[in-house]
């Protein structure tokens, strides 16, 4: 026999979905752990990798323009949940936060080396970086895919070394090597030691340069040790000749001299900022898809809005000279 919902069942029931309803949608929007073994253990659940925001979101302009943009549009919370446990290490200036959460941040600041915010990290389940990225303008659709680019280098990292598992030799070498060069420079430098090693082992002649790779790291390690020397000591004429030599010694192209030429920012203040530009249009020109090109734009764009404000100060200034200067007296 059919019956009728009373009056007070058919409350509790349009309750019970209004607030389903509710909770999907503040899962949705809140889809972020700071908790990093957690993610790591849901990851691994899920077979999904790991998206890292490091962020500083009270303070940092960028990072909290990242958030508004993308992280918090529709386009990248339905997206990114279905390849990423997203995690969010944030590092405040006046948001409180448990000292084992700070504990736990600073040190995956150190472990990852990151250096500024926000800086995005793309890992394995197991926290093995393969890809690192920031804000780069142009909303949350564009990000998205953005992201997909950069989740396939996993893919091929994964391909490669599945490939190397079942070669030896030279052959194994190339195989490890394929899946390295996948990889951005300094991420691999810094996650597949073990991998580089292996492939230099397998190739006493060096034929793949992984050997002279290896040592280019060490003099560029070098190169910064001197770099923070001579910007203490104010010598940026010879700052700028280290890098440039740095350069013309190793024959860098690309996304390698792009990470040299990084550094001269370093000595570039607002009285230098046609410098300044002149050296992100240098890198932009290199390659403007590289982490670095993208980089380089978006200092363009702060330089000119640097420019903007340095000329409305100069005008209220000379407003504010008028109105001070003292009137002549009438005769």
């Amino acid at each position: 026999m059919k019956t009728t919902p009373t009056s007070t069942q058919f409350r509790l029931l349009t309750a019970s979905i209004l607030a389903s309803l509710t909770l999907g949608s503040a899962l949705a929007a809140e889809d972020w752990t700071e908790d990093f073994a957690a993610a790591k253990d849901l990851a691994a659940k899920n077979k999904k990798d790991l998206l890292i925001d490091f962020t500083g979101s009270d303070w940092c302009p960028y990072c909290i323009k990242l958030k508004k943009e993308v992280l918090s549009k529709p386009e990248f919370i339905a997206a990114a949940p279905k390849s990423f446990v997203l995690v969010e290490l944030d590092f405040p200036q006046q948001k409180e936060q448990s000292a084992k959460i700070k504990t736990q941040n600073e040190k995956l600041q150190q472990e990852y080396g990151i250096e500024g915010f926000p800086t995005i990290l793309l890992t394995d389940a197991e926290g093995r970086a393969y890809a690192k990225t920031g804000y780069v303008p142009g909303g949350a659709a564009p990000y998205v895919e953005h992201l997909t680019e950069l989740h396939s280098v996993r893919e091929k990292r994964d391909a490669a070394f599945a490939k190397a598992a079942a070669a030896t030799g030279l052959d194994k070498a190339k195989a490890l090597d394929e899946g390295v060069k996948a990889i951005d420079e300094e991420i691999a430098q810094k996650f597949y030691a073990k991998e580089i090693e292996e492939i230099i082992k397998l190739d006493p002649e060096d034929t793949l340069g992984r050997k002279k790779g290896m040592e280019m790291t060490k003099a560029s390690e070098e190169l910064t040790a001197t770099l923070e020397t001579l910007a203490q000591g104010q010598k940026t004429d010879e700052f700028t000749a280290a890098i440039d030599g740095f350069i013309t010694k190793w024959k860098l192209e690309g996304g390698e001299k792009q990470r040299i030429l990084m550094n001269k920012f370093g000595i570039y203040d607002q009285r230098k900022l046609d410098e300044a530009e002149k050296l992100a249009d240098e890198l932009i020109a290199i390659d403007a898809n590289t982490p670095y090109g993208k980089q380089a734009a978006s200092i363009k764009e702060q330089i000119a809005k640097m420019r903007i404000k340095g000329e409305d100060k100069e005008t209220e200034d000379k407003e504010d000279s008028k109105e001070e200067a003292p009137k002549k007296e009438a005769k």
